[in-house]
This record gives structure tokens, C-alpha cells and sequence, in this order.
């Protein structure tokens, strides 16, 4: 199949998660489209890009470039109106979404669906029963898969130090597990160390919105808590390894948990903060009991990270086994087969 993926995020291509960190949703499209070409299909990404280039097998276009002359099949990435992009005949239009479905029931995108009729891709059942179609559309639930960097990395043979990490952008969460970690986790595991993995914070260069949340961490780090600079896929799925465990907050716009995916994939337990959001999101990333756990409360949450954080193996062990057993199986080639079937 002759296929062609759209989006109009910002500049990355193929070969970016090999070399800095990238958002979730911008990896899966890279992912994907390598995967459907180490496939057999012919395969162009048109996105920001710079410059033109070919990556695994896999065509990247600049958006201010023509559109490629014939397409079998069209995969718009997040947008409806990217489907409008094309002025040629294709077989099989697909809108893959990952955030808020609710977008699809704005006039102009009704719209756009009712010419356009393209199959409707979910990146999970929670983000897929958060809409309310007025017609039915074929739509389905398509799992995101986790890069092999996660997926082949390996356990360590001794118990890692005591590291937490945590990967929410500041403004989602973060303070929440930053109040946690002072008030429940550090006085009772002095030598923990909580590691933040944020750009911004990492630079410096904040805006007013990150400000306050920047001065916290900082005045924090007399508590163990240091911020780091998000790397690779390579070098993260090496930071999960080494950490202890993986505190999440779950956040009412997120419906899929990217870096929750891939960390449970290297064998890093999980504790989810909920505060008093849904954990829908977080109930499909973890295995509740065996891979990680959903803290009711402020007190379970620290109870938790403090037995997960202490000198006792055996709690972590079980959990970090599991989590390795049960999520490091779900690659890329896996998810093409399922896009696949969308037009076969």
C-alpha cells in the first residue's frame, strides 16, 4: 500500500527518539510509520520537518512541500481538517486521534467526518468512551506500542538505588507529588532522591505560568529532588532501569500515559497519584496489585513509595518482574498489523 501519514505539530522526523527526547504522541508517529514500512508499504510522512529526508524506509516531507501525487490509503494524525489536505483519490481515509475526542463534535469537524468518513484510530478504551458520536463511524481502539529501546532493556541484577522518577509536564500534577515527596516520602527514606524529568525546568527558562512551580523545585532540592534533562528513548529506558520507581499523577486531559508505558515496560514499578480525578487512563497502563499501584489517598501514596524506596527488595522485586513479564510486549510491528486491518 502506497500510505501517507499527516501532522502538523512541529519539526521532528524518523530518526528524532533515537536522538532527544520527544512527546509521546510525535513517537508513535515516527514509530509507526517505520513500522508500516519495515512492512512492505510505501510510506511518506508529511509534518514540519526541515528538510526531506529518508528514515527507515520512510519518506519525510516539509508541510510547505507538494503533496504526494497518488496515496492507497491517508492517516491525518490528531486533526480532521488534515484529511483536506489532498486533492487526489484515496481508497481509505484514517484519523488517528490522541487527546481530547471531544474536538470531533465541533461544527467544522462534524463536518469534515461526514465528507471525509474515515475510520476513527483510539490510542485507548477510556480516550474512545469519552465520546459521544451522533452517527456511528467505524471506530476502534488501537494500543499504542512502546519503542524496542524499552522493550529490550534488561533488569538489573541488583536492586537499583533508591530513585523515584517522575515525567509529568510541571503544570500537570507535579506540585501535588513535589508536597508528597517532602511531607511523606523524604523523612522517612533519607537517601531517595526524586528526579524530575522536565525541559523547562532543566533550562531555566521559564515563563510566569512555571514560575512558582520552578521556585518549589528548587527550594526542594535540599530534599533529595534534582531536575534532568528528558534524553533519548535509548537513555531513558537506561534512567527507568536504574530507578526504583515511577510516580505518575494522573491528569484529567490524558488519555494514554505514554512515558507510564514505557517505564512499566523497562520493569519500573508504578504508584499513580489520583487525587480526585478518573484513573481510567492510568487502570489500562498498569496491572493494579502486580505492576504498580493506584494510591486512594495522600497517605496510601506515601506509604507506598516509602516500602517501594526502603532497604526491603522484596516488594519492588515482585513488582518490577511482573511489570517486565507484562508490559515489554506490545512493539510497533504489532500496532501496524492493527492499522493494517483497516483497509484490508
Amino acid at each position: 500500500m502506497n500510505i501517507t501519514m499527516i501532522d502538523d505539530s512541529y519539526a521532528f522526523d524518523g530518526a528524532t527518539p533515537g536522538l532527544r527526547a520527544l512527546g509521546g504522541a510525535e513517537k508513535a508517529l515516527a514509530h509507526l510509520s517505520s513500522a508500516l514500512a519495515l512492512r512492505g508499504h510505501s510510506v511518506t510522512v508529511i509534518n514540519r520537518c526541515e528538510y526531506q529526508s529518508s528514515v527507515d524506509g520512510v519518506l519525510w516531507v516539509p508541510f510547505n512541500m507538494p503533496r504526494p501525487p497518488e496515496s492507497d490509503v491517508i492517516i491525518a494524525f490528531r486533526k480532521p481538517e488534515l484529511l483536506t489536505e489532498f486533492e487526489h483519490d484515496y481508497s481509505y481515509s484514517v484519523l488517528w486521534l490522541w487527546g481530547n475526542p471531544e474536538i470531533l463534535n465541533q461544527p467544522a469537524n462534524q463536518k469534515i467526518l461526514e465528507r471525509y468518513n474515515p475510520a476513527i484510530v483510539f490510542s485507548s478504551n477510556n480516550q474512545r468512551s469519552s465520546w459521544n458520536s451522533w452517527r456511528d463511524f467505524k471506530e476502534v481502539t488501537i494500543l499504542p506500542g512502546v519503542a524496542a529501546s524499552y522493550i529490550e532493556s534488561i533488569l538489573p541484577e541488583n536492586v537499583p538505588p533508591p530513585v523515584a522518577i517522575v515525567t509529568t509536564h510541571p503544570l500537570h500534577g507535579l506540585k501535588n507529588i513535589l508536597q508528597l515527596w517532602q511531607k511523606f516520602i523524604h523523612p522517612e527514606v533519607k537517601l531517595a532522591e526524586l528526579h524530575i524529568y522536565s525541559a523547562s525546568l532543566y533550562s531555566g527558562n521559564v515563563d510566569h505560568k512555571l514560575r512558582k512551580i520552578y521556585e518549589e523545585v528548587t527550594a526542594a532540592r535540599v530534599k533529595n529532588v534534582i531536575v534532568k534533562q528528558p534524553v533519548s528513548d535509548k537513555d531513558m529506558a537506561e534512567a527507568y532501569c536504574q530507578a526504583r520507581l515511577h510516580l505518575y499523577p494522573v491528569i484529567t486531559t490524558e488519555y494514554y500515559g505514554s512515558t507510564l508505558a514505557e517505564s512499566q515496560a523497562c520493569g519500573t514499578p508504578a504508584i499513580i497519584y489520583k487525587g480526585n480525578a478518573d484513573p481510567s487512563f492510568a487502570q489500562e497502563r498498569i496491572s493494579e496489585g502486580q505492576t504498580g499501584y493506584i494510591a486512594p489517598d495522600d497517605n496510601a501514596f506515601g506509604n507506598l513509595a516509602v516500602q517501594l524506596l526502603s532497604e526491603d527488595p522484596v516488594m519492588y522485586r515482585s513488582l518490577s518482574r511482573d511489570a517486565k513479564m507484562l508490559k515489554a510486549s506490545r512493539g510497533w510491528q504489532n500496532v501496524a498489523i492493527e492499522f493494517e486491518a483497516l483497509w484490508k
